[in-house]
């Protein structure tokens, strides 16, 4: 009995850890036809958007050419937006949201700490951390 347990478990772990490379390699693997100069910006306000103000930022970005994908979050005041960055650089964004809109954007600048980091929510001693970064290493080498 303890030795099906046994060979139970370690046929969950060795799933598990199949299932994680999988993930990792189809997240990172190069997609064909994929724009490689995709670029996520996130712009913050003074203060928490009313909804008007934040779907007229929303309208105004969505109607910019190269331009993806615009998120609004009302509550904390910021818009994450997805552009071609061959197209629009992020401070011209932010000036045209000031200058059209009369708003007071900012660029969110992470700190050089925040970007060392490759995900800010995971522990980097943590098992999960060790392997993804295994794994990692050997799809990109």
């Amino acid at each position: 009995m303890i030795k099906r347990i046994l060979l139970g478990a370690i046929f969950l772990m060795l799933f598990l850890i199949g299932t994680l490379a999988v993930h990792i390699y189809m997240v990172t693997k190069p997609k064909s036809g994929a724009i490689p100069s995709l670029t996520m910006s996130r712009f913050d306000f003074p203060s928490s958007l009313e909804e008007t103000t934040g779907e007229s930022i929303k309208e105004f970005l969505k109607n910019q050419e190269g331009i993806k994908d615009v998120r609004v979050n009302f509550s904390n005041g910021h818009v994450i937006c997805l552009y071609d960055r061959q197209k629009h650089s992020p401070h011209d964004l932010v000036l045209a949201i000031n200058n059209e809109l009369m708003q007071e954007a900012s660029l969110y600048q992470p700190s050089d700490e925040m970007l060392a980091q490759s995900c800010p929510a995971i522990d980097k001693n943590s098992l999960t951390y060790k392997l993804g970064a295994f794994f990692q290493k050997s799809f990109h080498n």
